[in-house]
Protein backbone atom coordinates (compact mmCIF):
# COMPACT_ATOMS: atom_id res chain seq x y z
CA UNK A 1 0.00 0.00 0.00
CA UNK A 2 1.46 3.45 -1.47
CA UNK A 3 1.50 6.38 0.92
CA UNK A 4 -1.87 8.18 1.81
CA UNK A 5 -2.58 11.36 3.40
CA UNK A 6 -4.72 12.53 5.84
CA UNK A 7 -5.78 16.16 6.59
CA UNK A 8 -7.02 17.10 10.30
CA UNK A 9 -8.53 20.80 10.14
CA UNK A 10 -7.23 22.98 13.07
CA UNK A 11 -10.23 21.85 15.23
CA UNK A 12 -9.58 18.38 14.46
CA UNK A 13 -6.16 18.33 15.46
CA UNK A 14 -6.12 20.19 18.52
CA UNK A 15 -8.93 18.45 19.87
CA UNK A 16 -6.53 15.22 19.13
CA UNK A 17 -3.88 15.86 20.79
CA UNK A 18 -5.80 17.72 23.90
CA UNK A 19 -6.55 14.02 24.46
CA UNK A 20 -4.14 11.34 25.40
CA UNK A 21 -6.41 8.58 24.55
CA UNK A 22 -7.36 10.21 21.38
CA UNK A 23 -3.94 11.09 20.49
CA UNK A 24 -2.66 7.67 20.62
CA UNK A 25 -5.27 6.16 19.00
CA UNK A 26 -4.98 8.31 15.66
CA UNK A 27 -1.25 7.66 15.90
CA UNK A 28 -2.16 3.78 15.80
CA UNK A 29 -4.34 4.65 12.67
CA UNK A 30 -2.10 6.83 10.74
CA UNK A 31 0.61 4.00 11.43
CA UNK A 32 -2.01 1.49 10.56
CA UNK A 33 -3.39 2.98 7.48
CA UNK A 34 0.14 3.87 6.22
CA UNK A 35 -1.19 8.10 6.30
CA UNK A 36 0.68 10.69 6.15
CA UNK A 37 -0.88 13.57 8.37
CA UNK A 38 -1.19 16.63 6.23
CA UNK A 39 -0.45 20.34 8.08
CA UNK A 40 -1.09 23.60 5.82
CA UNK A 41 -0.04 27.27 6.96
CA UNK A 42 -3.58 28.22 7.19
CA UNK A 43 -3.27 25.27 10.21
CA UNK A 44 -0.31 26.81 12.29
CA UNK A 45 -1.38 30.26 11.54
CA UNK A 46 -4.59 29.11 13.70
CA UNK A 47 -2.81 27.21 15.99
CA UNK A 48 -0.68 29.91 16.96
CA UNK A 49 -2.85 31.84 18.49
CA UNK A 50 -3.69 29.15 20.89
CA UNK A 51 -0.12 28.98 22.46
CA UNK A 52 -1.44 26.78 25.06
CA UNK A 53 -1.92 24.01 22.65
CA UNK A 54 1.33 24.94 20.37
CA UNK A 55 3.54 22.52 22.30
CA UNK A 56 1.35 19.35 22.36
CA UNK A 57 0.69 20.16 18.58
CA UNK A 58 4.24 19.98 17.71
CA UNK A 59 5.06 17.01 19.97
CA UNK A 60 2.23 15.34 18.06
CA UNK A 61 2.95 16.42 14.64
CA UNK A 62 6.60 15.30 14.95
CA UNK A 63 5.20 11.75 16.26
CA UNK A 64 4.22 11.08 13.16
CA UNK A 65 4.76 10.95 9.57
CA UNK A 66 4.29 14.64 8.04
CA UNK A 67 3.92 16.80 5.57
CA UNK A 68 3.79 20.22 5.57
CA UNK A 69 1.30 21.50 2.21
CA UNK A 70 2.09 23.77 -0.77
CA UNK A 71 0.21 26.91 -0.15
CA UNK A 72 -3.21 27.03 -2.23
CA UNK A 73 -1.18 29.49 -4.65
CA UNK A 74 1.61 27.26 -5.58
CA UNK A 75 -1.02 24.38 -5.63
CA UNK A 76 -2.57 26.41 -8.24
CA UNK A 77 0.85 26.85 -9.70
CA UNK A 78 1.38 23.31 -9.83
CA UNK A 79 -1.98 22.86 -11.37
CA UNK A 80 -1.01 25.15 -14.41
CA UNK A 81 1.81 24.25 -14.80
CA UNK A 82 0.84 20.73 -15.33
CA UNK A 83 -1.92 21.36 -17.37
CA UNK A 84 -4.22 20.06 -19.47
CA UNK A 85 -3.25 17.35 -17.19
CA UNK A 86 -4.17 16.91 -13.69
CA UNK A 87 -1.31 16.73 -10.97
CA UNK A 88 -0.80 13.41 -9.36
CA UNK A 89 -0.51 14.55 -6.05
CA UNK A 90 -0.66 16.85 -3.43
CA UNK A 91 2.45 19.54 -3.83
CA UNK A 92 4.31 19.83 -0.52
CA UNK A 93 7.13 22.15 0.63
CA UNK A 94 8.88 19.75 3.22
CA UNK A 95 8.05 15.87 4.12
CA UNK A 96 9.51 14.37 7.16
CA UNK A 97 9.98 10.84 5.17
CA UNK A 98 12.68 13.01 2.88
CA UNK A 99 14.99 13.28 6.07
CA UNK A 100 16.84 11.81 8.42
CA UNK A 101 15.87 13.94 11.78
CA UNK A 102 14.81 13.02 15.20
CA UNK A 103 11.47 13.61 16.38
CA UNK A 104 13.00 16.26 18.50
CA UNK A 105 14.76 17.50 15.60
CA UNK A 106 11.26 17.82 14.13
CA UNK A 107 9.82 19.59 16.81
CA UNK A 108 12.39 21.97 17.08
CA UNK A 109 12.03 23.33 13.48
CA UNK A 110 8.17 23.60 13.73
CA UNK A 111 8.66 25.35 16.64
CA UNK A 112 11.28 27.92 15.61
CA UNK A 113 11.31 27.79 11.84
CA UNK A 114 7.86 28.06 10.72
CA UNK A 115 7.12 30.69 13.36
CA UNK A 116 8.88 33.41 11.56
CA UNK A 117 6.92 32.19 8.17
CA UNK A 118 3.63 31.87 9.95
CA UNK A 119 4.04 35.52 10.94
CA UNK A 120 4.90 36.46 7.44
CA UNK A 121 2.00 34.50 5.59
CA UNK A 122 -0.34 35.69 8.15
CA UNK A 123 0.30 39.06 7.60
CA UNK A 124 -0.05 39.09 3.53
CA UNK A 125 -3.14 36.19 4.04
CA UNK A 126 -5.49 39.02 6.19
CA UNK A 127 -4.88 41.37 3.40
CA UNK A 128 -5.81 39.40 0.72
CA UNK A 129 -8.50 37.69 2.83
CA UNK A 130 -10.51 40.98 3.10
CA UNK A 131 -10.30 41.98 -0.22
CA UNK A 132 -11.42 38.25 -0.85
CA UNK A 133 -14.60 38.65 1.18
CA UNK A 134 -15.68 41.80 0.28
CA UNK A 135 -15.37 40.62 -3.69
CA UNK A 136 -17.96 38.32 -3.45
CA UNK A 137 -20.61 40.20 -1.39
CA UNK A 138 -19.95 43.09 -3.95
CA UNK A 139 -20.34 40.54 -7.28
CA UNK A 140 -23.33 38.62 -5.37
CA UNK A 141 -25.24 41.35 -6.10
CA UNK A 142 -24.69 41.67 -9.45
CA UNK A 143 -24.94 37.92 -10.06
CA UNK A 144 -28.45 37.26 -9.38
CA UNK A 145 -30.46 33.97 -11.02
CA UNK A 146 -33.11 34.58 -13.81
CA UNK A 147 -35.70 32.37 -12.18
CA UNK A 148 -36.04 33.52 -8.97
CA UNK A 149 -34.51 31.90 -5.74
CA UNK A 150 -32.71 28.92 -7.96
CA UNK A 151 -29.76 29.00 -10.27
CA UNK A 152 -29.71 27.00 -13.28
CA UNK A 153 -26.79 24.45 -14.36
CA UNK A 154 -26.05 26.72 -17.12
CA UNK A 155 -25.61 29.75 -14.42
CA UNK A 156 -23.84 27.83 -11.82
CA UNK A 157 -21.44 27.08 -15.18
CA UNK A 158 -21.17 30.58 -15.66
CA UNK A 159 -20.37 31.33 -12.71
CA UNK A 160 -17.33 28.54 -12.36
CA UNK A 161 -15.83 29.51 -15.36
CA UNK A 162 -15.87 33.44 -14.40
CA UNK A 163 -14.53 32.56 -10.89
CA UNK A 164 -12.13 30.29 -11.74
CA UNK A 165 -10.51 31.76 -14.34
CA UNK A 166 -10.70 34.90 -12.73
CA UNK A 167 -8.89 33.69 -9.27
CA UNK A 168 -6.09 32.55 -11.63
CA UNK A 169 -5.94 36.07 -13.08
CA UNK A 170 -3.00 38.13 -12.80
CA UNK A 171 -0.64 35.68 -11.93
CA UNK A 172 -1.40 33.13 -14.76
CA UNK A 173 -2.12 35.90 -17.35
CA UNK A 174 0.28 34.39 -19.81
CA UNK A 175 -1.11 31.43 -19.45
CA UNK A 176 -4.36 32.18 -19.54
CA UNK A 177 -4.38 33.74 -22.98
CA UNK A 178 -2.28 30.93 -24.67
CA UNK A 179 -4.55 28.48 -23.16
CA UNK A 180 -7.81 30.36 -24.65
CA UNK A 181 -5.83 30.63 -27.57
CA UNK A 182 -5.33 27.21 -28.02
CA UNK A 183 -9.10 26.33 -27.32
CA UNK A 184 -9.94 28.93 -29.96
CA UNK A 185 -7.70 27.57 -32.65
CA UNK A 186 -9.01 23.73 -31.96
CA UNK A 187 -12.62 24.77 -31.72
CA UNK A 188 -13.30 23.29 -28.79
CA UNK A 189 -16.52 25.17 -26.92
CA UNK A 190 -15.48 24.33 -23.63
CA UNK A 191 -12.18 27.11 -24.16
CA UNK A 192 -10.05 26.33 -20.66
CA UNK A 193 -11.23 23.46 -18.66
CA UNK A 194 -11.61 24.56 -15.42
CA UNK A 195 -11.92 21.40 -13.76
CA UNK A 196 -8.00 21.18 -14.12
CA UNK A 197 -7.61 23.29 -11.43
CA UNK A 198 -9.41 21.63 -8.44
CA UNK A 199 -7.32 23.65 -6.08
CA UNK A 200 -9.26 26.81 -7.47
CA UNK A 201 -12.42 25.03 -8.44
CA UNK A 202 -13.68 23.74 -5.32
CA UNK A 203 -12.73 27.45 -3.29
CA UNK A 204 -15.12 28.83 -6.13
CA UNK A 205 -17.63 26.00 -5.53
CA UNK A 206 -17.67 26.93 -2.06
CA UNK A 207 -18.15 30.35 -2.77
CA UNK A 208 -20.96 29.60 -4.90
CA UNK A 209 -23.23 27.31 -2.83
CA UNK A 210 -22.80 28.64 0.48
CA UNK A 211 -23.25 32.67 -0.39
CA UNK A 212 -25.43 32.85 -3.81
CA UNK A 213 -27.48 29.37 -3.63
CA UNK A 214 -27.62 29.24 0.37
CA UNK A 215 -27.53 33.10 0.63
CA UNK A 216 -24.92 32.76 3.60
CA UNK A 217 -24.05 36.27 4.80
CA UNK A 218 -20.75 35.19 6.24
CA UNK A 219 -17.70 36.58 8.04
CA UNK A 220 -14.45 37.53 6.82
CA UNK A 221 -12.66 34.49 9.03
CA UNK A 222 -15.01 32.11 6.28
CA UNK A 223 -11.94 33.00 3.74
CA UNK A 224 -9.24 31.27 5.50
CA UNK A 225 -11.90 27.95 5.65
CA UNK A 226 -12.44 28.33 2.15
CA UNK A 227 -8.95 28.43 1.40
CA UNK A 228 -8.25 25.33 3.15
CA UNK A 229 -10.60 23.29 0.56
CA UNK A 230 -8.03 23.40 -1.35
CA UNK A 231 -6.27 20.58 0.12
CA UNK A 232 -9.34 18.55 0.02
CA UNK A 233 -9.22 16.93 -3.50
CA UNK A 234 -5.14 15.84 -2.97
CA UNK A 235 -5.84 13.95 0.40
CA UNK A 236 -7.23 10.57 1.32
CA UNK A 237 -9.05 11.88 3.77
CA UNK A 238 -9.97 14.96 5.58
CA UNK A 239 -11.50 15.70 8.98
CA UNK A 240 -13.63 19.03 8.77
CA UNK A 241 -15.97 20.81 11.16
CA UNK A 242 -19.66 19.61 11.02
CA UNK A 243 -20.59 22.95 8.51
CA UNK A 244 -17.42 22.29 6.04
CA UNK A 245 -18.16 18.38 5.71
CA UNK A 246 -21.53 18.67 5.54
CA UNK A 247 -20.73 21.23 2.40
CA UNK A 248 -18.37 18.45 0.95
CA UNK A 249 -20.88 15.74 1.63
CA UNK A 250 -23.26 18.01 -0.77
CA UNK A 251 -20.92 18.26 -3.57
CA UNK A 252 -20.32 14.40 -3.30
CA UNK A 253 -24.54 13.87 -3.55
CA UNK A 254 -25.37 16.82 -6.03
CA UNK A 255 -22.27 15.83 -8.00
CA UNK A 256 -21.14 18.89 -7.78
CA UNK A 257 -17.21 18.38 -7.86
CA UNK A 258 -15.50 16.48 -10.83
CA UNK A 259 -14.58 13.79 -8.16
CA UNK A 260 -15.91 12.20 -4.86
CA UNK A 261 -14.13 13.77 -2.15
CA UNK A 262 -13.58 11.77 0.68
CA UNK A 263 -14.06 13.82 4.04
CA UNK A 264 -15.67 13.39 7.55
CA UNK A 265 -16.78 14.90 10.64
CA UNK A 266 -14.83 14.93 13.70
CA UNK A 267 -17.48 12.62 15.56
CA UNK A 268 -17.13 10.39 12.88
CA UNK A 269 -13.20 10.17 12.96
CA UNK A 270 -12.77 9.09 16.63
CA UNK A 271 -15.74 6.51 16.20
CA UNK A 272 -13.89 5.24 13.30
CA UNK A 273 -10.05 5.35 15.27
CA UNK A 274 -11.42 4.24 18.36
CA UNK A 275 -13.10 1.22 17.60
Amino acid sequence: MGKRFLYLDTFATVRVVSDAALAEATRTYIANENFVLVIGSLNLMEIVSWPKRWSEVVSFVSSVPFCIAQNSDKIAAKEVANYPNEIASLPVGFSSSDHSFSSGDLANALSLHLKGKITEFERNFRNLNGETYRAILDKRELFQPEKEGKYSPVERQMFMQSSVLSMLFPEHQEFLRRALAAANAEGRREGIIIERFRSTYIQALAIFVEYYVQKKTGKLSDMGDILQLSLVPYVDLAVLDNERNNLIQRFNRDKLFPSYLNACNFRDFTTMIMK
